[in-house]
């Protein structure tokens, strides 16, 4: 577990501690699978059995047809009579319409140049293009200026007569290029005006020619109409004369035809009812006929479907009763085999609690094998660590030690270097070492701190 240092700063988690949670949470988990014991499955009733139902068979009875006698009197046919004067035809009179008159062409006014304004017809943009083209001649004019400036100065005459001669000739040319260029361009447009306006005159004209034109079409469109209508009306008398003289042939022919369809009439209403008496006798001979067969007919299919029945029902009886039979065996060797199927079922429960349970009690050996070795590890890591820090206290104390014997031996190595200086030859018998001192962690130690507070 994670704990708080000083500072406010988080310790890491302890992996010796979390081992040995882990190694008990598993252990807990093994001693749960132990505990477990398998639930016994217990057959949940017995089949019912079958009682097989008895068919009882209907018997049939035949039914008598009784035919029906046809009444030839219900179907006589009655002519009827055809009354010419109902479809009498009397002609029509046919009247010509009369068209009125139509009215006259109008006048054509020819318009006039003079009488038009042109400025509707004049460019909007007319000034902005005369400064513009000022603009450019005299941004050529300016430029013209300074190469005569240029020229003048550089032979040694500028501000002289030439000089103002040569200026006023310039001025003078492009002057007269902006009347030119100005007058050119609003002679452009006042002609361009003109044309557009004498355009719309003409379209104007050419309508007016167009309109009269069509009145004078009008004009003779009326006369012909009323010529129409002169030859329509002679031909609607003639028309009602021919009318007139069809009608009476048809109203002539159509009495005739009717007192031939009448007498028609009466002789195939005879004939007709004459026929539906002899059919309805013979009609009503065929269905008593038919009724006999029928009844005779249905008295012996009923009495076979009687015996049918009765054969029919005493089968079906028998197979019920052997299927019952079979149904109950079925159901009894099946109650068998469930029994059984529920004894294996829990017979197979306990073999597998128990493989759960062993597996459980390895699995919690094995976790207590884990914590035995982490905690041989735990161990040898403590004293792995217990040498290196003997170790590393012994080469402090060894580097001290021959940092000391350094300092106690530099007065005796000084002597040498006074005797020398003196010129005095040491004495026999004297033997003089000299030792290299070795830096030990002390003196790195030192530098260290001297380098990191600068040597105060």
């Amino acid at each position: 577990m994670a704990g708080q240092a000083p500072g406010g700063q988080k310790t890491p988690p302890n992996i010796n501690s979390l081992a040995a949670q882990g190694i008990q949470g598993a252990g807990l988990g093994a001693a749960a699978g132990m505990a477990y014991t398998p639930s016994q499955v217990g057959v949940a009733g017995t089949s019912a059995t079958v009682n097989p139902t008895s068919v009882t068979g209907s018997n049939v009875a035949a039914t008598n047809v009784a035919g029906s006698n046809v009444n030839p009197a219900n179907y006589n046919v009655t002519g009827s009579n055809v009354n010419p004067a109902l479809n009498n035809v009397s002609g029509t009179n046919i009247a010509a319409q009369q068209i009125g008159q139509q009215t006259a062409s109008p006048q054509v006014q020819a318009q006039m140049m003079r009488n038009t304004s042109m400025t509707p017809y004049m460019n909007p943009y007319t000034d902005a293009v005369i400064k513009a083209n000022e603009a450019d001649i005299l941004r050529g004019a300016n430029m013209g200026l300074d190469m005569l400036g240029a020229q003048a100065q550089a032979a040694g005459g500028f501000g002289g007569s030439r000089h103002g001669v040569a200026m006023g000739e310039m001025g003078r040319g492009v002057a007269q290029q902006l009347a030119q260029s100005s007058a050119g361009l609003r002679q452009a447009g006042f002609q361009n005006a003109q044309a557009m306006a004498g355009q719309d005159i003409a379209n104007n004209f050419n309508s007016q020619m167009a309109n009269q034109a069509g009145s004078q079409f009008d004009v003779n469109t009326n006369m012909q109409r009323q010529l129409a209508n002169q030859g329509a009306g002679l031909q609607a008398s003639q028309a009602n004369q021919q009318n007139a003289l069809q009608a009476s042939l048809a109203n002539q022919s159509a009495g005739m035809q009717g007192q031939l369809a009448n007498q028609q009439n009466a002789l195939q209403a005879q004939g007709m009812n004459q026929s539906a008496g002899m059919q309805g006798a013979l009609a009503n001979q065929g269905n008593a006929l038919q009724a006999g067969l029928a009844n005779q007919s249905a008295g012996m299919q009923a009495g076979l479907a009687n015996q049918g029945n009765a054969l029919q029902v005493g089968g079906m009886n028998q197979q019920y009763n052997m299927q019952g039979q079979l149904a109950n065996q079925a159901a009894g060797q099946q109650d068998i085999q469930n029994a059984l199927q529920a004894s294996l079922a829990n017979q197979t429960a306990g073999l597998q609690g128990n493989q759960l349970r062993l597996g459980a009690a390895n699995q919690l050996g094995q976790t207590a094998n884990l914590g035995f070795n982490m905690g041989q590890t735990v161990n040898n890591n403590l004293a792995m660590q217990g040498a290196q820090q003997q170790a590393m206290q012994q080469a402090l104390f060894d580097a001290a030690q021959r940092q000391f014997r350094g300092y106690t031996g530099q007065g005796a190595n000084t002597l040498g270097y006074v005797n020398q200086a003196l010129g005095q030859t040491p004495n026999v018998g004297t033997t003089t070492k000299q030792e290299t001192k070795q830096n030990g962690i002390f003196d790195y130690l030192t530098a260290m701190s001297n380098s990191y507070t600068g040597g105060n």
